[in-house]
């Protein structure tokens, strides 16, 4: 790992211990790029060699850009090894998850409709129409059950 990012994060930890506005500019510029957070941007410029921002040469923003990214590259390996996983990559991972539970879900769905199928039992629909059936004969022998003992009283 780059001894420089190493020195940045323990200086930055030892300003984060010193005051909540250190943590909220690294934060702000850790999200939002260099623009904005001159504290920062000043420090990393002195930690890579570069005393003063870039000016336009073209070999000058290669240098500063570079340094950003290994600056980057180096927070990642950092967030790494500290076990740290960046928000995006869990709320990716987590979807993923969700989306996996439920197709797991519905594999188990089908697993015990197939289970059942296998063993001849009734599914939960055929029971229902069964039962349908049942209730509809029902009904059907007590209306001729009254038909007949009205054809057959005196009134």
């Amino acid at each position: 790992m780059d001894r420089r990012f190493l020195e940045l994060m323990g200086r930055w930890l030892l300003d984060a211990a010193r005051g909540q506005k250190q943590v909220e500019d690294m934060a702000r510029w850790m999200g939002g790029g260099a623009d904005g957070v001159e504290d920062v941007s000043r420090m990393i410029r002195n930690l890579y060699g570069m005393s003063e921002p870039p000016p336009p040469s073209a070999d000058r923003q290669q240098a500063w850009e570079k340094a950003l990214d290994d600056l980057r590259n180096s927070y990642r390996e950092w967030l790494d090894m500290m076990r740290v996983v960046p928000r995006s990559e869990f709320e990716s991972l987590a979807k993923r998850c969700k989306s996996l539970e439920d197709k797991v879900a519905s594999q188990r769905e089908t697993i015990r409709r197939l289970r059942l199928k296998e063993r001849d039992l009734p599914t939960p629909d055929s029971v229902k129409e069964f039962t349908d059936m049942m209730a509809k004969q029902g009904r059907q022998f007590q209306e001729l059950m009254d038909s007949m003992g009205k054809a057959f009283t005196t009134d």
